[in-house]
């Protein structure tokens, strides 16, 4: 995993050619996030039954954790891999973003797992090749 530096106390170092990511981007970390280019969420096992005393049908978690996220509507393309990589281990989903004004333009969506951040899958969802290279040094802050 990729050092943080940083520019500033608030402000996370990033560059790539992507100067509006690099611009907006005030951290990238592991987990949960909610920032100004990334959101991110566990998402637990189709296999997980049990949360918070009450125990659940299989798959019910892991839909509820695809559907009320935080990273957004997740595409269904995006959500079979999930689901099908995660039929017995907790996985986190990404979605790496910039703004234009008040709209969200999504860059792309990295899968890793939770045990050790090893990355499953990237898709690149803004064709260009600046955001394919912005996706690409997230990445780095948050694989093995």
């Amino acid at each position: 995993m990729k050092e943080k530096l940083w520019d500033n106390p608030n402000k996370m170092h990033f560059a790539s050619p992507h100067k509006t990511f690099n611009k907006q981007c005030t951290l990238i970390s592991t987990g949960n996030q909610i920032g100004n280019v990334v959101y991110s969420n566990y998402i637990r096992p189709y296999s997980q039954l049990e949360c918070n005393g009450f125990t659940h049908p299989p798959g019910y978690l892991q839909d509820y954790d695809l559907r009320k996220n935080i990273v957004g509507i997740v595409p269904q393309y995006i959500a079979d891999v999930v689901k099908e990589s995660g039929r017995d281990m907790s996985l986190i989903l990404y979605n790496f973003h910039h703004w234009i004004s008040d709209k969200r333009i999504d860059d792309g969506w990295v899968l890793t797992t939770e045990d050790n951040y090893k990355l499953l899958r990237a898709w690149y969802v803004n064709k260009h090749w600046r955001a394919k290279a912005a996706v690409d040094g997230a990445v780095k802050y948050i694989t093995n």
